[in-house]
């Protein structure tokens, strides 16, 4: 049995006399991923310009898979990317934070639970697959390249959105054993993209511009914000399935937030 398989923790609550028999509960942990190699920052609200960061408006990290093969019953699934686009930055900066506290906490998976179920973070969705989670494990670490935003790619491709996997992703799919998993959407089914400042091409949607508005489920709004400015911030977590079928998450990392404006073509 490799140690490094998921960890399979048993704790036994003794009854206090020694002839009842002793019950056992197991709990599976999940290794998280921990690795980012570039994590992008919005410092300011008065966000406006992309042209100002949109080398660094990418997210990479590596995936945590070696660690988490099947072990028993338990089944590691893959890494799920999960994301919310809001308008207010400071709405973010405060949930970002309060995630952060939970990510420390001795609750592996406190945080995974808030981000899903309280804050109503959505998957992030792909053109190229319909794999749930996104990243589905192959059992071996990988390299991971997320850009949600076009900017100038028929003049350089590096700056296309699309999400990549497999070592030495962040030089593009032409990499030996690079994977292009398409260009990223928002939440399964939907196929509307982040390009907020274009307009679509084909689709229900061609010839029109297609906004976050309020009443979104992947949309936090207040009344408070930058005008045509939306911040999205995305995190990794993986994802694994016991006997029962009952969904378990790792820890949570904090993969960074990008600017998108509506009023600008290339973001």
């Amino acid at each position: 049995m490799n140690g490094k398989l998921l960890k399979l923790l048993t704790v036994f609550f003794c009854c206090p006399f020694a002839f009842l028999s002793c019950g056992m509960d197991v709990v599976y942990y999940i290794y998280p991923s921990t690795v980012t190699y570039n994590v992008p920052v919005i410092t300011s609200a008065n966000y406006s310009d992309p042209a100002s960061n949109y080398e660094s408006a990418y997210f990479s990290f590596k995936t945590e898979e070696d660690s988490n093969d099947e072990y028993g019953s338990c089944t590691f699934l893959g890494t799920g990317v999960y994301y919310k686009i809001y308008n207010n930055y400071s709405k973010m900066n405060s949930d970002i934070s309060t995630i952060a506290s939970k990510i420390s906490s001795t609750s592996e998976a406190s945080a995974a639970s808030y981000i899903i179920e309280s804050l109503k973070y959505q998957p992030l969705a792909c053109s190229g697959t319909n794999d749930s989670p996104l990243i589905k494990s192959q059992g071996m670490n990988r390299q991971v390249y997320i850009r949600l935003t076009n900017y100038n790619e028929e003049t350089n491709p590096l700056f296309a959105a699309r999400v990549l996997v497999g070592n030495g992703c962040e030089k593009g799919e032409s990499a030996a054993g690079v994977q292009n998993l398409g260009k990223p959407l928002r939440s399964y089914g939907k196929n509307l993209n982040f390009d907020f400042g274009r307009k679509y091409t084909s689709g229900s949607n061609s010839g029109n511009y297609v906004v976050p508005e309020s009443g979104d489920d992947d949309v936090s709004y207040s009344s408070a914000s930058s005008s045509g400015v939306w911040y999205v911030a995305l995190y990794a977590i993986g994802v694994a399935r016991d006997e029962s079928y009952t969904t378990i998450y790792s820890n949570a990392l904090h993969l960074g937030a990008v600017g998108i404006s509506q009023n600008y073509e290339n973001n």
